[in-house]
């Protein structure tokens, strides 16, 4: 029997368990942060982000970098429309897309939460060497690229029990 404190990482369980406990350990995080000193929700303030770091400005582009499924990507877009904090224009070269930009709103939202997330991201590299540091990028690409492949050459056993 477990503890009831005990988390993914601590129980030894698989990898996606320990990356999935980690990543909805920095999701409660950042939402603390964002919900203190700001009105937009995580998957808004993606969208500012990388529109505010120059990452992307096309709506695919920022979409991909954020990680954001199409549906919910659309409906951010259009709350933060509505809300005044991007204006869409239409993407010259696919007029399928929309170039985003900030307006005056979402360029003074950036400017106030976006030093609060680089001393976020400080704080949490400050908590591994710079060796470790290295490590984790490095681990974190290969993981990502093993992520891509679901075939794999085993024999699959047939459900047994459901006669």
């Amino acid at each position: 029997m477990t503890k009831t404190g005990d988390n993914a990482i601590d129980l030894g369980l698989h990898l996606p368990f320990q990356i999935a406990q980690l990543h909805s350990a920095l999701n409660a995080q950042i939402k603390v942060i964002l919900s203190r000193y700001g009105d937009l929700n995580l998957a808004q303030w993606r969208i500012v982000r990388v529109v505010a770091l120059g990452i992307a400005d096309t709506s695919t582009a920022v979409r991909n970098a954020t990680g954001i499924d199409k549906g919910q990507f659309s409906k951010m877009l259009s709350v933060l429309v509505e809300r005044g904090y991007i204006v869409l224009h239409p993407y010259e070269d696919d007029k399928r897309q929309n170039v985003i930009e900030l307006t005056k709103l979402g360029r003074a939202s950036h400017a106030r939460l976006g030093p609060l997330l680089d001393a976020r991201q400080k704080h949490l590299l400050a908590s591994l060497s710079e060796d470790e540091q290295a490590v984790v990028k490095k681990a974190i690409k290969a993981i990502a690229k093993a992520a891509n492949k679901t075939d794999f050459d085993i024999p699959v056993p047939p459900l047994e029990g459901l006669d």
